[in-house]
């Protein structure tokens, strides 16, 4: 089977070039794979001759692994998140490794792999020093970020059951050994980096059996256990993973953030206002709650049907909101109090452009909905109008920061999300046709 995949796919790659466009941007991927690889390799090998100074042919070549790691997990949200691809359905009459290895076998035959795999081979071709330890690292990092990306993607994707977390934290304990010691694993499998991958498709291996099936009624069997706007997030697929992509995204700003400053004791972006613009909840919004109802299409019709006003479908927006906000402020607050002076700042910054992007999604969520076809699709997830003019506002308010006089924003973003709230409820009974235009298309 899995033999027939990897010819399958082949073939299709060589019908694929009947398209004379096709040809032409293979064409440009081949000849830009082939100036990296011998680029690269004329850096290591003027860097070996001695005619870089001091640096080293190692040190450039850790700067390549390096660049190989992050760009192959900066592929799973850029440009758009991309889900694990699952070639079988369980209803296959395949086994668990055999399911698992073709999905992954499926990942690695792509264009990204392809050009990356040529660029090395490129860059061994043309080698003086390092060639095969350049060849053997640059294979098995590459492979290895693979591996780790679809490990992080496992409790996005997909339901694990409770033995699923514990191997997911498991996986990620190997993970962080890998990133904190990457100095001896690179000095000490220098030709044998084939460990690494094997260790980490196994630990893949063990996060797909913990895989819980997807079936209609699971949510009806448990419908009377939990937080029932706990389970309107998370047993809604396209919400749940835009949300933890989301923070998952702010989580790691913060991360880098924290380590920048307890080591260098600077912070990214300088502390400048790009920088604020991220710490805000302003993600939550601009990925999911300025598009409440295109989300949650069938919740707005049911309380359109039962009522018809728009102050109850604004207290199921708010406990919709509870959870996810809940999640921001102590990831967020803890990290800013530590590794910045000025409290007074934080709480009034924080708080002040949540009041205004909460009343604020009210209105963008009636004004400007949003069909929600697929998770993180090409035209967004929200109104372009709206991320811009919240982006304007929230940024508006690091002003503060500079000078006591732009204190005077806090009382008008008062009083603009007092008027928000009140412009919502007046506009329904208009707006609501608009709603159901744009969100019972399909």
């Amino acid at each position: 089977m899995i033999t027939f995949l990897i010819l399958f796919r082949i073939r299709n790659f060589f019908l694929s070039l009947k398209n004379p466009w096709k040809i032409v941007l293979n064409l440009g991927l081949l000849l830009t794979s082939w100036f990296y690889g011998r680029f690269l390799a004329e850096l290591i090998n003027k860097a070996g001759n001695g005619e870089l100074g001091g640096l080293i042919p190692e040190r450039i070549l850790n700067y390549a692994l390096v660049f190989i790691f992050i760009m192959t997990i900066v592929r799973m949200i850029l440009p758009a998140y991309t889900p694990q691809r699952q070639l079988f359905h369980k209803y296959y009459p395949l086994s668990r490794f055999q399911r698992y290895a073709s999905s992954v076998l499926s990942e690695i035959q792509s264009s990204f792999f392809l050009y990356f795999v040529i660029c090395l081979f490129i860059g061994f071709w043309y080698l003086d020093f390092l060639k095969l330890r350049f060849l053997s690292e640059g294979l098995s990092v590459l492979f290895s970020a693979h591996l780790v990306r679809r490990i992080l993607q496992y409790p996005i994707d997909n339901k694990l059951r409770r033995a699923g977390f514990i191997s997911f934290f498991i996986a990620l304990l190997f993970i962080t050994m890998l990133v904190l010691y990457s100095d001896f694993f690179v000095q000490n499998l220098n030709y044998s980096g084939i460990l690494v991958p094997v260790i980490l498709f196994l630990l893949g291996f063990l996060l797909e059996c913990q895989v819980v099936e997807n079936k209609k009624f699971e949510l009806l069997y448990n419908s009377r256990k939990g937080n029932l706007f706990l389970k309107l997030l998370m047993n809604n697929p396209k919400v749940r993973v835009t949300l933890l992509v989301g923070l998952g995204f702010k989580t790691f700003i913060l991360a880098a953030d924290f380590l920048l400053f307890t080591s260098k004791g600077k912070h990214i972006f300088n502390g400048q206002f790009i920088y604020w613009l991220f710490i805000s909840p302003l993600l939550l919004f601009n990925y999911v709650f300025n598009n409440t109802w295109g989300f949650w299409k069938n919740i707005w019709l049911n309380f359109e049907l039962r009522s018809g006003d728009y102050r109850d479908m604004i207290k199921f927006h708010l406990r919709l909101l509870t959870i996810p906000l809940i999640i921001d402020a102590l990831i967020t607050l803890p990290v800013l109090l530590i590794t910045w002076q000025e409290y007074q700042f934080i709480l009034i910054y924080y708080f002040v452009s949540l009041w205004l992007l909460i009343c604020a999604s009210l209105v963008w969520a009636l004004l400007f909905p949003m069909t929600i076809v697929s998770t993180f699709q090409m035209k967004g997830t929200s109104s372009f109008i709206s991320s811009l003019v919240m982006m304007i506002s929230v940024s508006a308010l690091y002003l503060i920061k500079l000078n006591y006089w732009f204190y005077i924003l806090i009382p008008i973003y008062l009083i603009l999300s007092f008027g928000a709230y009140n412009l919502a409820v007046g506009l329904y009974k208009e707006k609501k046709y608009l709603l159901a235009g744009k969100l019972m298309k399909e």
